[in-house]
């Protein structure tokens, strides 16, 4: 069984609050997933040309290691919030705007330091905001909605990282324009979810104590005491692992090796990026909604996480293979199938196996280890996995390709969920 307390919410959540927390994830994947994608490569590309690859590498890396101290400690703090205005909102608020100022530092980078620097600071602030934003699931979504809700949330991944390409990749081509765009998004879709939370404040009595050796000590959870916990936990940082070797380096692929602007002249790589986001969309929403319903309904998580997973994986090593532009649409269609049922039904999977209901936000700062801690390792793999060149593209998708497998098979072991 998974592991349960008397903080377990149990009154289902309204269609309302469904689709202001689905905006809400939606606008922060606006705002995030461009910035690794698209601005974060061509800026690195624009500070240093002959060695962006390495450049990128590096920001991502350390980016990710503040990232996850970042959303460890505001899970703690979150939890342990006694203002009148609730325990999650305003590190929301504080979170969101702290990242908008951090865009403008990262715009105006020139050197590699500044640039590390400003988005240093934007996974500080973000994860703060982000922290505090998915900690909302298990405080106030009961088991038997957990897929549903999963699902309208996983669609955040898709449809945001979508219209943020689009509209980095299409619409805006200025830096300026595409900075401030990010940073209203972010604002603007965070709001009505954060004024209509009802997000109850915590009796000073009530609040867990903290002491820093406890905890530290408590980050690390037993993987013989919670079993299923850190299946999951593995399960999803391989997969991870795997997905941000794609986004974060697919750009440079279609520039590099697929010679994008020789396939389409007159037209940028980042457009080409735009087209194959938006087509996999389609996929990635479909099968994130039926994953998620029909997870719930059949009451089985892992087939559907562990398939998910597995699809990813072969979708990987097409793209291993430097396919014609028709043969990369399909490809991104099937990564678009296995990563859209994936978030949905992981994300479930794993808030059902928390080992505390009442340390839930800490909990989730430990789970959201696997998903910071890949942007830090990513990067080191690419480094080895591209070669002296930064131009061997085939083993990186391949080494992408065995990490996701491994990862759909690291599910399967878990007992406490079907």
């Amino acid at each position: 069984m998974s592991p349960s307390d008397d903080a377990r919410p149990a009154t289902p959540v309204r269609p309302g609050f469904i689709a202001a927390y689905t905006l809400a994830q939606i606008g922060a994947f606006v705002s995030f997933m461009p910035l690794l994608q698209v601005l974060l490569p061509l800026k690195a590309e624009a500070i240093d040309p002959a060695n962006k690859a390495l450049l990128l590498s590096q920001v991502a890396f350390y980016g990710a290691l503040v990232a996850s101290i970042a959303n460890l400690l505001a899970g703690a703090i979150s939890d342990r919030t006694t203002s009148r205005f609730g325990r999650r909102k305003p590190w929301m608020v504080v979170g969101a705007v702290g990242a908008a100022g951090a865009y403008l530092l990262i715009m105006s980078a020139r050197t590699p330091l500044a640039l590390i620097g400003g988005v240093l600071l934007f996974q500080l602030t973000f994860n703060l905001m982000f922290s505090a934003l998915v900690a909302v699931l298990p405080d106030r979504v009961p088991d038997a909605q957990k897929g549903r809700v999963a699902a309208f949330l996983s669609l955040g991944n898709p449809i945001g990282t979508m219209a943020g390409a689009v509209l980095i990749g299409g619409l805006l081509v200025t830096e300026l324009t595409r900075y401030i765009a990010i940073a209203l998004v972010l604002l603007l879709t965070l709001a009505p979810f954060v004024l209509a939370l009802d997000d109850k404040p915590l009796a000073a009595d009530a609040r867990p104590p903290f002491r820093l050796g406890a905890f530290i000590a408590a980050l690390w959870v037993d993987p013989r005491r919670h079993p299923d916990f850190a299946f999951a936990w593995l399960g999803r940082f391989l997969v991870l692992v795997a997905l941000s070797l794609v986004q974060g380096y697919m750009l440079y692929f279609l520039q590099d090796a697929l010679g994008y602007s020789r396939l389409f002249p007159g037209h940028r790589a980042e457009e080409g990026l735009a087209i194959l986001t938006t087509v996999s969309t389609v996929s990635n929403v479909t099968f994130a909604l039926l994953g998620g319903i029909l997870s719930d309904r059949l009451k089985r998580r892992k087939l559907f996480a562990a398939g998910a997973a597995l699809t990813i994986g072969l979708a990987m090593l097409i793209f291993s293979l430097t396919p014609s532009w028709p043969v990369m649409l399909a490809a991104y269609v099937l990564l678009g199938c296995g990563a859209g049922c994936f978030y949905a039904v992981d994300i479930a999977l794993v808030t059902q196996v928390l080992p505390s209901q009442r340390d839930a936000g800490k909990d989730l700062g430990v789970l959201n280890l696997a998903n910071t801690l890949p942007q830090a390792l990513a990067p080191m793999l690419a480094v080895v996995a591209l070669g002296p060149s930064h131009m061997d593209f085939r083993a990186f998708f391949i080494v992408a390709a065995l990490l996701a497998m491994a990862g759909g098979l690291a599910i399967l072991p878990i007992r406490g969920v079907r």
